[in-house]
């Protein structure tokens, strides 16, 4: 690895609820048309067993989507026969400011994606999105065995893109995802939608674009 004199060399962004962002009306109008209460749905899905074994690559992404479902018919009381469908509409919108950012920023350093996915993100990026390219390096946790905010994910990213790192960014939308960075020796950036914000927290880590 190269020597670190304390500047930014590799930035990396997480996927869902960074450079994808979470449909909240969507969410919103599905949890009320079948009178769930709030985070309901976000919660069968990421809360369960299956989930965490789904990010480590030890359970398929369907199995993991089928638990998710009964979970759910559970907290509902009743089957949610429209669930599958909707789950894969939530997640499907890009945030277009992330995106022109990344690509600024490919233009004057290295830019990873680091995310706590199944298999089945690679075709999400490069088959649906048509974003992979952007991308120097992309860490799955599902194909690396660990998951965010585990220390070892960070520095395999780091490893990978050949940064030291303390010369590497974290962006992530869970605040113990960007502490996990933090104790992996990244700098952190939490992300809560705020774009503006977003640009500012950069900035004051030195990176320009």
């Amino acid at each position: 690895m190269p020597e670190n004199d304390g500047a930014v060399r590799a930035i990396f962004f997480d996927f869902g609820g960074v450079v994808a962002r979470l449909d909240r009306e969507l969410l919103a109008a599905f949890e009320a048309r079948h009178g769930l209460a709030e985070g309901s749905f976000i919660k069968a899905l990421y809360t369960i067993p299956e989930w965490k074994a789904a990010e480590l690559g030890e359970e398929t992404e369907e199995g993991w989507l089928e638990a998710a479902r009964r979970r759910l018919d559970e907290i509902a009381g009743r089957p949610l026969p429209d669930f599958l469908e909707e789950r894969s509409w939530m997640w499907r919108r890009l945030d277009p400011d992330v995106v022109r950012l990344i690509e600024r920023l490919g233009a004057r350093y290295d830019v990873g994606l680091l995310s706590n996915a199944t298999d089945r993100l690679d075709d999400e990026l490069s088959g649906y999105h048509k974003i992979d390219g952007l991308f120097k390096v992309i860490v799955n946790s599902s194909r690396v065995g660990m998951a965010k905010p585990d220390a070892r994910i960070y520095r395999l990213a780091a490893e990978r893109i050949g940064a030291e790192p303390s010369a590497c960014v974290h962006i992530d939308d869970l605040p113990h995802n960007v502490e996990g960075a933090r104790a992996a020796g990244f700098q952190g950036i939490h992300h809560n939608g705020d774009y503006p914000a977003l640009e500012g927290a950069l900035s004051a880590l030195g990176v320009r674009w």
